[in-house]
């Protein structure tokens, strides 16, 4: 009985929510096929040949490419892995200095002192600033402004510009930073905490950017696909699943996507409390 009204509203599978009428399959594959036809016949043999030709060109070209190990490198799931090694590897330099460094950076304090200063407070300012926009102003507004799906679209396009970008800034003010640091000779307990402050808040949105954000974004999408084939996700401001309640398969991606959610969440007010805290410190 159960499985009978499952079948009846769809939900019982996900991919009953994918698929379309019989007839309006064929209805669209007969609507592309004639569309190609009159495309066919109208356009000259001569500019199909030079469209093939330019199409095999850039596949053959893309699949040279592909074949590149710095491709492999660079675009493989390892690449995160590499970059935050690196990134590792740059922060553990920093905080930890060598005495031949500090010695050699020691004739060059008067001259890279003031450059030095203008570069780091421009990088934390603009990361300060980009941080309160999207955590306060523009977030708030888009979510009571926008459709939800509307909302998701436009989420899947800044996190990623975001992270990346809020991840850049930091690693620019903690070189800065401690270039200040041995340019000035000052190596106390509160350098050495600032610098473990801007460490934290460097790797902590690199490893969003590299480990969390991607699934964000392909839980965002097929929550959205889900939606859409129910019918829902147009209200503004709040968050109503619907029939999709009833959805095993939508309600686990839902749960997962709430987690990562979360994690996203937390980790922004850690990054925050670490401008601040470094705010504070500049600001005395």
């Amino acid at each position: 009985m159960s499985g009978t009204v499952k079948s009846k509203r769809g939900y019982g599978h996900p991919h009953h929510l994918f698929k379309l009428p019989a007839m309006m399959t064929d209805a669209v594959a007969h609507k592309d096929l004639a569309e190609e036809k009159s495309e066919t016949t109208q356009s000259p043999a001569v500019h199909e040949e030079c469209g093939n030709a330019l199409t095999r060109y850039i596949v053959k070209t893309c699949e040279k490419l592909r074949e590149n190990p710095v491709y492999k490198i660079l675009f493989s799931v390892q690449s995160s892995h590499i970059i935050m090694a690196l990134a590792v590897v740059l922060v553990t330099v920093l905080v930890f200095p060598g005495d031949s460094m500090i010695s050699s950076r020691q004739t060059e304090r008067i001259k890279l002192n003031r450059l030095v200063k203008i570069v780091h407070l421009a990088t934390f300012s603009t990361h300060f600033g980009i941080h309160i926009w999207m955590t306060f102003i523009s977030g708030v507004c888009l979510y009571y402004k926008l459709s939800r799906h509307a909302f998701g679209d436009v989420q899947k396009i800044l996190f990623p510009k975001y992270y990346s970008t809020s991840s850049l800034l930091n690693a620019i003010t903690l070189v800065q930073y401690s270039k200040i640091c041995v340019a000035n000779n000052i190596w106390d307990r509160h350098t050495f905490l600032q610098l473990y402050v801007l460490s934290i808040c460097f790797l902590m949105e690199l490893g969003i950017r590299l480990y969390v954000v991607p699934p964000m974004l392909r839980l965002i999408s097929a929550k959205t696909a889900i939606e859409k084939s129910a019918g829902i996700g147009k209200e503004v401001g709040r968050q109503d699943l619907g029939p999709l309640v009833n959805c095993p398969h939508y309600m686990t991606i839902h749960r997962s996507f709430r987690k990562v959610h979360m994690i996203l969440g937390v980790c922004n007010i850690i990054t925050m409390m670490c401008n601040v805290f470094h705010l504070v410190h500049i600001a005395t």
